[in-house]
């Protein structure tokens, strides 16, 4: 199985492809510049962790990994849920998301022919400790919507349609 850590900062992933923009990474681009120097039609599986909030066209990543994978692969994706305070940090965070973004990519797929090109396997908002408080689940799902700090992250499993 072939696995890329996509944004692996300092977390090296044995046995794995790690990638990131620092220059210290076993593989070093700039993750804004297309096409990556990665071989197409080669990953099994793919980790993002957070690494998406930060770039400057998410979408335009996601294709370009998209190509990087097999048919049926999985592309796990960590990022900062849009509400929440602490996805803007750092003054170099550009984007939380919301799970709307990634519905929007299976019903629509996003590049110009509008083909297909993801699944979502599984897609799980990961509520703050106040979030978990707030029960049931689908009243934790509106409030977000008026008040930040309820959901801190978005964990999705994008699959792979070739």
């Amino acid at each position: 199985m072939k696995k890329l850590n996509f944004g692996c900062g300092r977390e090296i992933r044995k046995g794995w492809d790690n990638c990131d923009i620092q220059k210290e990474a076993p593989i070093s681009f700039d993750f804004d510049k297309f096409p990556y120097p990665l071989k197409d039609d080669y990953y099994d599986y793919i980790c993002i962790k957070v690494v998406l909030g930060y770039l400057l066209y998410p979408e335009m990543v996601l294709f370009e990994l998209w190509k990087k994978c097999k048919n049926g692969a999985i592309i796990d994706i960590n990022c900062a849920f849009w509400n929440n305070v602490g996805a803007f940090n750092l003054l170099i965070s550009k984007r939380g998301f919301s799970e709307k973004c990634f519905y929007s990519l299976k019903e629509n797929g996003y590049d110009l022919n509008r083909s297909k090109k993801f699944e979502i396997a599984s897609l799980e908002l990961i509520p703050t400790k106040v979030g978990k408080c707030i029960y049931p689940k689908k009243l934790r799902n509106k409030l977000s919507n008026i008040f930040c700090g309820i959901f801190s992250n978005i964990y999705v499993k994008l699959r792979v349609v070739k």
